[in-house]
């Protein structure tokens, strides 16, 4: 027998029945539209160049998340299969539905006031199930949970997150793409992120090259076939976990593809053609693995004659097919006293969402930095002029900040000295790791540490990291810090977070990288003492310049 909505009568007007659903929508919209707009410039960092055409803006620059745009279209066509095809009982749960929905929108903004968007996008899986479980019931969360859960692999992480993933996998790829090769003959040998084969033939095992987008994308879609193959219980779940060693061991074929075609023929044509070609074969190798574990679990299964049942996907939950209602009263559910509520906790949302959008404006432009250290400066006794340089359009796009200063300080007899400050009163999105810039450039990171400045004028103690970067034949060694409020740390997250924290207690939420680098002529030693005197001689003018 059909279920009947006693609490939702069927004869009400068709546009009291959808008016609910299209204000829902229009504020989701609203609430997550900066969201939106910032996940679009993850998935296609290109997009800003607007000297570009259509097609360069979508394939051009490096991004491990251009699955995103297809993420909450598989969410979208599979929910509305298993309206259609399952059995969905409107049975609500307003209280539970309704702490989800508030708790989720209030972390919505609470992420928003501190511009984390990776947190406030992931906030929308919790605010989808809140309105699922508000205005249907836990029956139909637990038929909706894969579509609502999958939206998760569309929100990009933040790159700091990554960053260490994306060095180690590009180190792997290299490494095992070297191994293969010598294995079956072609001579070739690895120097970090280069591969170098006879003739003089050179290849660079490129950021999005390593594996990476490679393996947040196969996860993802090993999450959706694992969700409809015939496996079941622990042994979907290890079919799911199998998606990180396919995604690496594809991206490795690739690698030794790619040597190969290069050895045989030229590294343009590697580099050309056969790279992008070999970018859309990888998916078809990774998806013939996963099929090929399913077969052999199976198989194996069967072997052991412990045979796996295997059952339909909707098995026991089917729609019945007398039940035409479904979609009307699933449809009415929202035009109920609940549904108007959680029309107005999202209506408020969206409206709170886009204050504090328009509250802080999209690129600080203000001009302390550039007057905060003299051009001339005395460090042990001797004077050092310098001469100002610019950072490239892509960069300040990125920080979304125009106030720093970069200058390169020299005398007569020693190698320059480069200044850089990138300062922000209340973005923190101002500040970037310079281990990012760097590795993106093509640099080798060879060494890491930390430094700490005693005896500075002022703060009396400075905690630093230190890089030591390759770069073909040259070295160059780069000391950093990071300014919050007034306060230091070599820590990105703890400078994060602090300037989050002062923001809460409306202290000082600015912030800036301060970052010294000078080339190494003889060795670590010397250029970390060069470095040091100057951050020294440079942060007492910082303390009376910056707020």
């Amino acid at each position: 027998m059909p279920t009947v909505d006693t609490a939702n009568p069927p004869n009400k007007p068709r546009w009291q029945r959808v008016l609910p659903w299209v204000l829902l929508t229009a504020g989701l919209v609203a609430a997550y539209a900066t969201n939106f707009h910032e996940m679009w410039q993850r998935w296609f960092p290109a997009w800003k160049r607007t000297h570009l055409g259509l097609y360069d803006r979508f394939i051009e620059g490096e991004s491990y998340y251009t699955h995103g745009p297809l993420v909450p279209v598989v969410s979208v066509i599979m929910a509305i299969l298993l309206i259609r095809h399952t059995r969905i009982p409107v049975k609500r749960r307003p209280v539970l539905g309704g702490l989800l929905l508030g708790a989720s929108l209030l972390f919505h903004l609470v992420s928003c006031m501190a511009r984390v968007n990776f947190a406030s996008g992931f906030s929308l899986i919790g605010v989808l199930a809140g309105l699922v479980l508000m205005l249907w019931g836990t029956t139909a969360l637990r038929r909706l949970w894969f579509p609502i859960a999958f939206l998760f692999f569309m929100v990009p992480l933040p790159e700091v997150s990554i960053a260490r993933m994306n060095f180690s996998l590009k180190m792997l790829a290299a490494d095992t793409g070297v191994r293969i090769a010598n294995i079956i003959g072609i001579v070739a040998e690895q120097s970090g992120n280069q591969v170098f084969l006879e003739d003089g033939k050179q290849l660079v095992i490129a950021n999005v090259c390593n594996g990476l987008r490679t393996l947040i994308s196969l996860v993802a879609f090993g999450a959706l076939y694992a969700y409809v193959c015939k496996l079941r219980g622990v042994w979907r779940l290890g079919l799911f976990a199998m998606s990180v060693p396919v995604a690496v061991v594809s991206n490795s074929i690739r690698i030794v593809a790619l040597i190969a075609v290069a050895h045989v023929w030229t590294t343009e044509v590697a580099t050309g053609f056969f790279h992008d070609f070999s970018g859309l074969m990888i998916y078809a190798v990774a998806f013939g693995m996963m099929f090929g574990l399913e077969r052999l679990v199976l198989a194996a299964r069967g072997w052991a004659r412990r045979p796996a049942t295997v059952l339909p996907l909707f098995h026991g939950i089917e729609r019945d097919p007398d039940d035409e209602e479904q979609w009307p009263r699933m449809l009415r559910a929202a035009a109920t006293p609940r549904g108007w509520t959680a029309v107005a906790l999202v209506a408020l949302t969206a409206v709170v969402a886009i204050h504090l959008s328009r509250a802080v404006p999209p690129t600080w432009t203000g001009q302390v930095a550039s007057g905060a250290v003299p051009a001339e400066l005395t460090v042990d006794g001797h004077l050092l002029h310098s001469y100002d340089m610019e950072l490239d359009e892509l960069t300040l796009t990125i920080l979304e900040t125009r106030d720093y200063i970069y200058r390169r300080y020299v005398r007569a007899g020693a190698p320059p000295t480069d200044f850089c400050m990138v300062f922000s009163e209340d973005n923190r999105k101002g500040t970037h790791p310079p281990d990012l810039c760097l590795e993106g450039g093509g640099q080798d990171i060879v060494a890491r540490g930390d430094v700490v400045i005693e005896g500075v004028e002022g703060p009396g103690t400075i905690r630093c990291r230190e890089l030591v970067v390759q770069h073909g034949g040259v070295r160059t060694y780069h000391l950093y810090t990071y300014r919050c409020g007034d306060r230091y740390t070599p820590s990105f997250w703890e400078q994060q977070l602090t300037i989050f924290l002062n923001g809460l207690l409306s202290r000082n939420t600015s912030g800036a990288l301060i970052r010294v680098s000078t080339p190494i002529e003889r060795d670590v030693d010397e250029a970390r003492q060069r470095a040091k005197v100057l951050l020294s001689a440079a942060v007492p003018y910082l303390e009376r310049a910056l707020p």
